[in-house]
């Protein structure tokens, strides 16, 4: 009878602990809802929006002048076209050898050398040889001065070459370059005379020796290889005999004056100037963004100021968007918008070229970025933005969040921008990197995944 009794007592007790634990769910689930104000009911939606127009551009004024690299030769693509380039900088003294007296009372010319070495990059065919020309510039660069893609250094230079060199390969040694030319004696001879006081000013200086310009022999072949060369890795190095008078037979000792072409700490100026000449190949027609226009089937994306992917959501696309809010509903925040961009070619060749990060812009040509895309703010604040953009080889393909940028179109619709420029990463605008990807006419054409949250 106890043990009867203990089991049914056990059994009731359970009952009601259920009883109980279902009855308050019941009310506090029906309290919440009714302490949510009606403004503030909301439900998740997803959703996939097609209406996403490409075309060509290029920016019409690409800034050379605060790149780290020169950029030297020429290469020949058979998507990109061929891609040209030349540089020009100025030097400034950086360090003599001889103490107070610089190069001495008679000083007497040994040499004059040019030293630089190559970025292990390259764009093209290494196997060519190619010939390159040092000139002087006849007219000044400036420090503070913006130049850029389109500098012409023909116009700004002296007739004769200083002193020429080959570029086969890729150079993992320092190359040294002689000035045995007349010509190059001769500037060696002019960098010797103080009078006029050229070394105790820059501006003074710079006015007497206005810097260099590397630019390809006119017999080198147009498919070869454009190199790069970081301005911190250049250097002059003159080498002279001090004596200690007019008269005397002895040397007082050997001088050794390096000239720095790196404006990190002797603000000198530089400019490359690059060409990017796509007559001939399948994007030729460049800058045909007109709403009339017909949609590219593929996009295409080059560093160094190159073509890049112009952007265009269609008026259906933001009417659609903008349709989501409906009644009961009173707005829409998003939650999520992805735009996915394949490559066109998987494979390991097209990753090797093809850049790591990819950046949108509102201005190609300055570098000014959709909100999403702030790189500038990731890369001081070390935060990860939603936007990505990096490549995902294991998918071939871009992915970009696009969330601020869709909910600024919502929001106004009328006035908010409807277009963007897709081109490489900021940070990697002086890489060889070029890349073809299918886009809003291709099959299955661009689409963007939505998540986003409708409240009442």
């Amino acid at each position: 009878m106890n043990s009867l009794f203990r089991y049914n007592k056990s059994v009731a007790v359970v009952a009601l602990v259920i009883t109980v634990l279902f009855s308050c769910t019941k009310v506090d689930n029906q309290l919440g809802e009714d302490l949510i104000p009606d403004d503030q009911k909301m439900k998740i939606f997803v959703d996939t929006l097609y209406g996403v127009n490409t075309y060509l551009t290029q920016p019409d004024s690409f800034a050379t002048s605060g790149l780290t690299y020169g950029f030297l030769g020429s290469c020949v693509d058979s998507v990109f076209g061929r891609t040209s380039a030349a540089f020009c900088s100025q030097f400034m003294m950086s360090y003599f050898s001889s103490g107070d007296e610089m190069f001495g009372i008679a000083p007497v010319l040994d040499s004059l050398e040019l030293r630089f070495t190559v970025n292990a990059s390259a764009l093209g065919d290494t196997t060519k040889v190619q010939k390159f020309n040092v000139y002087e510039l006849d007219s000044l660069l400036y420090y503070d001065s913006t130049y850029y893609a389109d500098f012409n250094p023909l116009d700004k230079i002296k007739d004769e070459v200083l002193c020429s060199f080959e570029l086969t390969g890729l150079p993992d040694s320092e190359i040294a370059v002689k000035f045995d030319s007349p010509s190059g004696l001769k500037f060696a001879q002019r960098l010797m005379d103080t009078t006029g006081g050229c070394y105790t000013g820059d501006s003074l200086f710079f006015n007497r020796f206005k810097g260099f310009c590397f630019i390809p022999d006119e017999t080198s072949p147009q498919d070869a290889a454009v190199y790069r060369i970081a301005f911190s890795s250049i250097e002059m190095i003159l080498y002279t005999r001090n004596h200690t008078d007019e008269t005397a037979a002895s040397v007082k000792d050997t001088v050794e004056v390096y000239y720095s072409f790196d404006n990190t700490y002797y603000y000198t100026g530089r400019v490359s100037s690059i060409n990017h000449d796509y007559s001939q190949t399948q994007i030729q027609n460049i800058g045909d963004t007109l709403a009339t226009s017909s949609p590219l089937e593929y996009g295409y994306i080059q560093s160094l100021g190159g073509v890049a992917t112009f952007v265009r959501f269609t008026d259906e696309f933001v009417d659609e968007l903008c349709a989501k809010v409906v009644e009961p509903y009173h707005s829409i925040v998003i939650n999520k918008a992805s735009l996915l961009w394949p490559v066109r070619t998987i494979s390991p060749e097209a990753y090797a070229i093809a850049p790591t990060r990819l950046g949108a812009y509102t201005d190609y040509t300055h570098l000014t970025n959709i909100l999403d895309y702030d790189y500038t703010y990731e890369s001081s604040a070390d935060v990860t933005l939603m936007y990505d953009g990096y490549l995902n080889r294991t998918y071939g393909r871009y992915p970009t969040d696009l969330s601020i940028f869709l909910q600024e179109l919502i929001r106004d619709p009328e006035n908010s921008p409807r277009t963007f420029v897709l081109g490489v990463s900021t940070d990697q605008i002086s890489e060889f990197n070029q890349v073809v990807l299918k886009t809003g006419a291709s099959d299955p054409p661009l689409r963007v995944a939505l998540t986003y949250t409708l409240i009442r």
